[in-house]
């Protein structure tokens, strides 16, 4: 069994990343779950998998430029080797109100034997939140973090509140090593 070693990278001015091993035959659903877990989105809201262009003759993509889309009603029953095995980046994007975007950045097929999706690595203590304002907010918030009294303004601002900040903190949920199930993703039929 083979799969990828995956960096998701939020695409924000506060460097947050976290590297996953996943197997290759899994749908965009079961990583859209996983993204949504790792980065403590609730699902509330729809989401969508993008391929950039390459630009010609350069090691670069064009994010403004988007030459395929794997939308939310497709997720089940596309796998993501149909893009990682021609593509090394891919645009998540979630919540289009907040604008959340994360690079699904494929570092490198791997010799793979788990059905689970395994962190190995990762940057950034805090994670994003459903419904806070999308990146200029999450990175307002970490602009401010070691400061007692602006991080109180801050979160005030924006009706958060230090349990919510606890919600975000990814450490208190995951670590290297930490697995997340994906053969628990059972749809069922109502016909």
């Amino acid at each position: 069994m083979s799969g990828y070693k995956i960096r998701l990278l939020l695409y924000t001015n506060t460097e947050t990343w976290r590297e996953i091993e996943i197997p290759d035959d899994v749908t965009f659903f079961q990583l859209d779950y996983t993204i949504k877990k790792i980065f403590g989105f609730k699902g509330y809201h729809i989401s969508e998998f993008k391929v950039p262009e390459e630009i010609p003759e350069e090691e670069a993509v064009d994010l403004n430029s988007i030459v395929e889309i794997i939308e939310h009603g497709d997720f089940l029953r596309t796998k993501i080797s149909k893009l990682l095995e021609k593509h090394d980046i891919l645009v998540y994007e979630y919540d289009f109100g907040d604008g959340w975007e994360i690079i699904v950045h494929k570092l490198e097929k791997t010799d793979y034997k788990n059905k689970t999706a395994l962190i190995t690595d990762y940057k950034g203590k805090y994670n994003p939140r459903d419904d806070i304002g999308g990146p200029f907010v999450f990175d307002e918030i970490m602009e401010v973090i070691d400061d007692e009294e602006d991080l109180e303004y801050v979160l005030d601002e924006y009706g958060l509140t230090k349990d919510d900040l606890d919600e975000m903190n990814f450490e208190n949920t995951y670590k290297k090593g930490s697995r997340i199930r994906l053969n628990d993703m059972r749809v069922i039929s109502l016909n």
